[in-house]
């Protein structure tokens, strides 16, 4: 990573080393000590190399590297700043929502990193969007409801396939036995889902974000996990500064 917190494009930069120096990859594989194959590999992203290796290049095409340290974070930082004021998360979602009708009326809450996106960070809005549902009769009907009209699908965690005749709330509680962990997709409206039943005090804790066509429920900042090393430092920095504000 540079000093602006980006990535290193390690065969980028070795290319354009050598074309600097005007070198050809056997020029530039000579002075380095190393084969063209190398070089080539390198280039193409085929190889990865050592920081030596790196430096024994760089050098043979007459740069050097210079490392630039920065406070712990200040990547994210940039990015959580340049991502303030950016709504575009809640309205995409809010637009599905304001066709999932019904839904609006159940103590719901998106959780996890779709989550995260609702509440400001800056990660991409991506299926499947995790969907909790309060545990009870109304939810179960509202989800068959969507299926008999054949406007979803679903599919239990761990099989490859929708199961049919899930027409009644019957059906609709055997997801909750099939599915591993009680999960299942839900496929509506070009989205999926990866929903859970929850019980209701769980499902009902929630943020409300305002989007452009209807208002969400997420799941509020400090319960979220994740096992994405990038969006955890995104997480635990807002977690801070949430934390600061409150004084």
């Amino acid at each position: 990573m540079n000093s602006d917190g980006a990535e290193v494009n390690v065969a980028r930069l070795v290319k354009g080393a050598r074309h600097a120096a005007r070198q050809t990859q056997a020029g530039l594989a000579k002075r380095a000590g190393v084969s063209r194959g190398t070089v080539a590999a390198i280039e193409t992203g085929a190889r990865s190399p050592s920081w030596e290796m790196l430096s024994v290049l760089l050098a043979a095409a007459g740069k050097q590297m210079r490392i630039e340290l920065e406070p712990l974070d200040d990547d994210v930082r940039r990015a959580v700043s340049a991502h303030s004021g950016d709504t575009s998360a809640a309205d995409d979602l809010s637009m599905t929502l304001s066709l999932m009708e019904g839904l609006v009326d159940l103590e719901y809450r998106f959780e996890g990193l779709a989550a995260a996106a609702l509440l400001g960070a800056p990660i991409s809005l991506a299926d499947p969007i995790e969907l909790a549902l309060p545990d009870g009769p109304e939810a179960v009907e509202w989800l068959a409801a969507l299926v008999r009209t054949g406007a979803a699908a679903v599919t239990p965690v761990g099989r490859a396939h929708p199961l049919d005749g899930v027409r009644t709330a019957e059906g609709v509680a055997r997801l909750v036995e099939l599915g591993e962990g009680g999960r299942f997709t839900l496929e509506i409206w070009l989205r999926t889902f990866l929903v859970r039943f929850a019980p209701p005090e769980v499902a009902g804790r929630a943020v409300l974000v305002v989007g452009e066509q209807a208002p969400l429920r997420a799941q509020p900042l400090h319960e979220i996990e994740t096992t994405d090393r990038d969006a955890a430092r995104v997480l635990r920095l807002l977690r801070e500064q949430a934390q600061d504000a409150r004084g």
